[in-house]
């Protein structure tokens, strides 16, 4: 079959799924009135790959001549890192700074075991890599969108996976081994798009121990298998949302849902890690490497939508010349290209492992770019507010905008500088709002990892051995460890 049409992709998910959402099981997840929101953001990665104009980019020819998403192939040089760049990049600008999820991130969990199971295969004898590589042309053949099950929903978070008191299910594990496959129970949260995915790619979100070896698991599986429940995060719009009062969550539903695994079948050939727990660590900490890309590339385009929001407030606002305001859109420029410039640096810098061909981005440089971001985000989303003005909290909806007994107020009294269209100063306050909501704030700081997480990576990556090298050297102390950097360095002052 090759690449898909949005409307093969959306027949696709009309297989028995079992789906919930706001208290109601959802007979059919592509008509569903809030569900149709992630299902035709989930659709333009298919409206793309169609494209003509995108398709050199988009895709890419398998080893039998026929054209795969190029997403799903792996990344194996910098020039394929740039390219997915890029990839990312069209993603999240057409769909207003966050990329079509189809196959956003499940992408670079399918690398990292990709990486991992010829390791174990390696120690154990075991056969995942060639699992891995059969699932990766069953994805590419039949053009399905797969989410990643990370994150376990975890219980006590002071106790490890088998050290849980309520009961041993707050993270996936196997209760049952079978000649053909394994019976799987537990939950993963913050699964996004998974109600509208073809799989589900699940992965251990952590370090395990010998005693934890039935959570050290890695698996696909489809979103209709039976014994899978799967619970659509609370949506932020209700039924009939507009796109005048809502332009982006109108637009987009990331929909984190929590996916419930009672009892779920799966089979040998779908089985990429099985209780070799000295692995799901690796598995866990390849997936962040890879995903680094993905999340700061779109976290820059992100900020293009936001910064240019609060330029065109200040215009419409009249106060663009004010000096208290041009100091906040300089500093939003600067916040917006550091972030661009950074997870560039990541891939040119890209890193590999000693025994796999794939390419990543450098993980020092891409905690950074994360932190940055993230740790900035609140300051950003301060400036924007305080640009745009109190409307934005205060500003009435479309419906009596457009109601003819009020519009004519509305556009008089709302209006902004001479020349600037009432229902443009509207249209952009609406965006403000939705840029700027909790559900953002929340989710800059936690996706792809929380601030002490990038911080811990960039204590435990940083080159503390050259830094003090070269404080040392400044300071006269003799150096017994030596540095292949500074110890070739001529000596300073000369002696003349």
């Amino acid at each position: 079959m090759a690449l898909k049409t949005p409307q093969e992709y959306i027949e696709s998910l009309k297989d028995g799924r079992v789906v919930y959402c706001n208290g109601e099981r959802v007979p059919d997840v592509t008509t569903h009135p809030i569900l149709k929101i992630c299902r035709n953001w989930m659709a333009m990665d298919y409206v793309l790959n169609q494209d003509p104009r995108y398709q050199d980019l988009l895709t890419e020819k398998d080893q039998d001549g026929e054209r795969v998403s190029f997403a799903l192939m792996p990344q194996r040089s910098r020039d394929d890192l740039l390219r997915l760049r890029e990839m990312v990049k069209l993603w999240a600008r057409v769909c207003f700074g966050k990329p079509s999820g189809a196959k956003f991130v499940a992408k670079d969990g399918l690398n990292a075991v990709t990486v991992v199971s010829p390791r174990i295969d390696k120690k154990y004898g075991t056969n995942y890599a060639e699992n891995v590589e059969a699932y990766r042309r069953h994805l590419q053949k039949n053009d399905l969108s797969f989410a990643m099950g990370l994150t376990d929903v975890k219980g006590d978070r002071s106790l490890r996976p088998s050290q849980q008191k309520q009961h041993q299910d707050f993270y996936v594990r196997i209760v049952e081994e079978r000649k053909d496959g394994v019976i799987v129970r537990g939950a993963k949260t913050h699964i996004s798009q998974a109600p509208l995915c073809n799989e589900i790619l699940i992965a251990p979100c952590r370090a395990m121990r010998e005693d934890d070896k039935a959570y050290a698991l890695a698996f696909g599986v489809p979103v209709n298998a039976k014994g899978l429940t799967l619970i659509s995060a609370e949506p932020e719009v209700s039924e009939g949302v507009n796109l005048f009062d809502h332009p982006i969550a109108g637009s987009i539903f990331i929909n984190d849902a929590t996916v419930i695994f009672d009892d779920v079948f799966i089979p040998n050939e779908r089985l990429f890690l099985k209780g070799e727990w000295e692995f799901a660590g690796e598995v866990a900490y390849m997936f962040a490497n890879f995903h680094r890309l993905s999340a700061e590339t779109y976290k820059a385009m992100e900020l293009e939508l936001f910064t240019g929001a609060a330029a065109l407030m200040a215009d419409y606002n009249g106060i663009e010349k004010a000096p208290h305001v041009r100091d906040k859109l300089t500093w939003l420029a600067m916040y917006t290209e550091a972030v661009e410039t950074l997870g560039r640096a990541a891939v040119e810098h890209c890193s590999s492992e000693k025994d796999s061909d794939l390419v990543y981005p450098n993980p020092l440089i891409a905690n950074i770019c994360k932190f940055y971001f993230a740790d900035n985000w609140h300051q950003a989303t301060k400036y924007i507010q305080d640009i745009a003005g109190g409307i934005v909290a205060t500003c009435p909806s479309s419906k009596d905008y457009f109601n003819p007994e009020t519009q004519a107020m509305l556009e008089k009294y709302l209006g902004g500088k001479a020349g600037v269209p009432t229902e443009d100063r509207l249209r952009m306050v609406k965006l403000v709002r939705d840029l700027t909501s909790s559900y953002e704030d929340v989710l800059t700081i936690h996706a792809e990892g929380s601030l002490e997480a990038q911080k811990l990576s960039i204590l435990q990556l940083a080159d503390f051995d050259r830094y003090k090298a070269a404080a040392k050297r400044a300071a006269r102390v003799e150096n017994k460890q030596g540095h292949p950097i500074f110890d070739e360095l001529p000596a300073f002052p000369p002696s003349l």
